[in-house]
């Protein structure tokens, strides 16, 4: 009888040692989203049980997808790599599986939208030229920009344009920042639109003509492209043209002179103003002038050369 207990009781000992460990079961999940550079176990299966969680919950187990990307893992896939984190951590781990037979996982990200990126670019525009007073200012890019992926933070965009004078670029910089880091730096190609009132012939005008007010009227035009535009017909107005202009053609500063009002060896009329007193007489210009110009004038009642500034064709004012 003695020998049958101790038998028995040597059968319960080598049971009770003998019992496997509680296995850690790992049951994974169908959808995953993570916010770490490193995909973890606990990022997408749940762990069982609870007293090993802690421990095997952030072993690493590969680099996870990019900001914003979603992709989708098979199980047997998971299960090896799961099995060699276990082992580096804890050998001699039991593990069982269940769950999905695949994981997706998404890394979370801000997304910056195409239109939000061709939004920031007019933004920064307005603050560059908006002082200019187009009617209308825009960035065209010539391709659509792919949107951004970026990691979650405080948002901040650098906008920089190839030509100093802005108007003239044919491309912008944008540079994001997320969290004062930079995180992208892309080039945009395209061109600016600034759409402006400016001076424009009405009819075929040409060369040498002094424009009345019937030669030239108002129109919309897309400042980029134009040099030294006439935004006022009173600026064009009684100037003339060092170059024949075609109907509808911008009127550019460098189109225009100051016509010829006083030739040399005419007969012009001289003014002089005493208070308001106001006397005229007739004079000989001794060179020619435009408005504005100072020539000297022969007094025909006097002999006498005075300088006399242009103010209208074939008349000079005496400066006192």
């Amino acid at each position: 009888m003695m020998r049958i207990l101790l038998s028995i009781c040597a059968v319960g000992w080598v049971v009770l040692f003998a019992s496997p460990a509680l296995a850690v079961e790992i049951t994974f999940r169908e959808e995953a989203e993570i916010r770490s550079p490193m995909l973890r176990i606990g990022d997408i299966a749940d762990i069982s049980p609870a007293e090993k969680a802690s421990d095997l919950a952030e072993l690493a187990l590969f680099s996870a997808p990019a900001h914003g990307e979603k992709r989708c893992y098979r199980s047997a896939t998971l299960r090896a790599y799961v099995r060699d984190a276990v082992r580096e951590h804890a050998e001699g781990e039991t593990i069982s599986f269940a769950g999905a037979d695949a994981v997706c996982i998404r890394h979370g990200a801000m997304v910056v939208a195409d239109n939000e990126i061709i939004g920031v670019i007019n933004e920064h525009l307005e603050s560059a030229i908006g002082h200019m007073g187009a009617e209308k200012l825009r960035f065209v890019p010539r391709n659509t920009p792919d949107s951004l992926s970026l990691p979650e933070g405080e948002l901040d965009f650098e906008v920089l344009f190839s030509s100093p004078d802005v108007i003239s670029s044919r491309q912008a910089t944008l540079i994001v920042r997320v969290d004062g880091r930079v995180r992208q730096n892309i080039s945009v190609p395209g061109e600016i639109q600034a759409f402006v009132p400016v001076v424009v012939a009405a009819d075929n005008l040409g060369r040498g003509d002094v424009i009345d007010s019937g030669d030239v009227r108002i129109e919309l035009k897309n400042l980029n492209g134009l040099k030294n535009p006439v935004t006022d017909k009173e600026d064009a107005i009684g100037k003339k043209l060092r170059r024949p202009l075609s109907v509808n053609r911008v009127i550019s500063e460098n189109d225009l002179d100051l016509p010829v009002l006083v030739e040399r060896r005419q007969l012009i009329t001289l003014i002089a103003n005493r208070g308001a007193l106001e006397i005229s007489t007739r004079g000989q210009a001794m060179a020619s002038g435009r408005r504005g110009d100072i020539v000297m004038i022969k007094n025909l009642r006097s002999d006498r050369e005075v300088p006399g500034r242009v103010i209208g064709p074939g008349l000079a004012k005496v400066e006192f």
